[in-house]
């Protein structure tokens, strides 16, 4: 997986529609990123709700929870199965 065309793609969505992100998307994205990785770039991965809070720094948990939804509807981050 090449890390840097997934930032491209990131930051040119980021410029094209200012209005739809925070630094949580920032933060959530690039930890998705991080936690593929360090898994070996599975196809499908679990995101563990608090380890990813306490990684990017988000204490409330809708807040965490517009984040990732905001990510899936963005066509970022691709929802299997919810625990």
């Amino acid at each position: 997986m090449d890390i840097f065309a997934l930032m491209r793609v990131w930051f040119e969505f980021c410029f094209t529609n200012p209005e739809k992100i925070s630094p949580n998307h920032s933060a959530l994205y690039f930890f998705c990123i991080e936690h593929c990785n360090r898994l070996g770039w599975k196809d499908k991965f679990g995101l563990p709700t608090e380890m990813a809070k306490k990684a990017i720094g988000i204490k409330n948990y809708r807040t965490y929870q517009k984040t990732l939804n905001d990510l899936i509807e963005f066509g970022f981050i691709k929802l299997i199965q919810k625990s």
